[in-house]
């Protein structure tokens, strides 16, 4: 009966110390991502040294293709196998990445996620849907994807505008008029006192 019960918890152990090894490695992947990120932000995204955008594209190609490999071996990733914060290291990763089929590919798995409460947020999902949709030539559903135009926010066309604050609503976002004060804020536009950023 002892040996059974070893036997028995073997590959529990091996199973954890696979998903630990596997977090660690999604986690490790985020830090490049936000590394390089955070290095270009220094300098100013406006005008951004070559060579830093070269180690960006680089960094984000590999974070690709190691997380579709992943992905291949394990299906999505759950909260149950890699933690929120692996899955939460998956949605940045596959966000940053310039591969749109693989983004569109992933939407479904992310939606799931966030439905089941497994580490993706409302506002995460509205974000890459969006960017996926303007990738492939169509308006975006949440208004999440905007530019600075001349000195203004100018949001890409957006589907059914009038529905727009519902739709952010119900991903728990909010509308999309202060959404535009908190860019304007943040890009030092306009001063909106009401808005803290702290």
């Amino acid at each position: 009966m002892r040996y059974l019960i070893l036997i028995l918890f073997i590959p529990f152990f091996t199973l954890a110390e696979s998903n630990t090894q596997l977090k660690k490695e999604l986690m490790q992947m985020e830090i490049q991502d936000q590394s390089i990120r955070n290095k270009i932000g220094k300098v100013g995204w406006q005008n951004p040294p070559k060579e830093l955008i070269n180690q960006l594209k680089i960094i984000d190609e590999a974070n690709t293709t190691k997380l579709k490999a992943i992905i291949k071996e394990h299906s999505w990733l759950t909260k149950e196998l890699v933690g929120i914060e692996g899955v939460s290291a998956a949605f940045l990763i596959i966000q940053h990445s310039s591969d749109i089929e693989f983004k569109a590919k992933m939407l479904p798995y992310l939606e799931t996620s966030y439905l089941n409460n497994e580490g993706i947020k409302g506002q995460q999902l509205a974000l890459l849907t969006d960017r996926v949709l303007i990738a492939q030539g169509n308006k975006q559903l949440y208004g999440t994807q905007a530019d600075l135009i001349e000195g203004q926010i100018v949001f890409s066309p957006i589907e059914d505008k009038a529905n727009v604050d519902k739709r952010r609503a119900k991903m728990k976002m909010p509308p999309l008029d202060f959404y535009k004060k908190l860019m304007e804020e943040m890009y030092g536009i306009k001063d909106h006192p009401e808005i803290d950023l702290n």
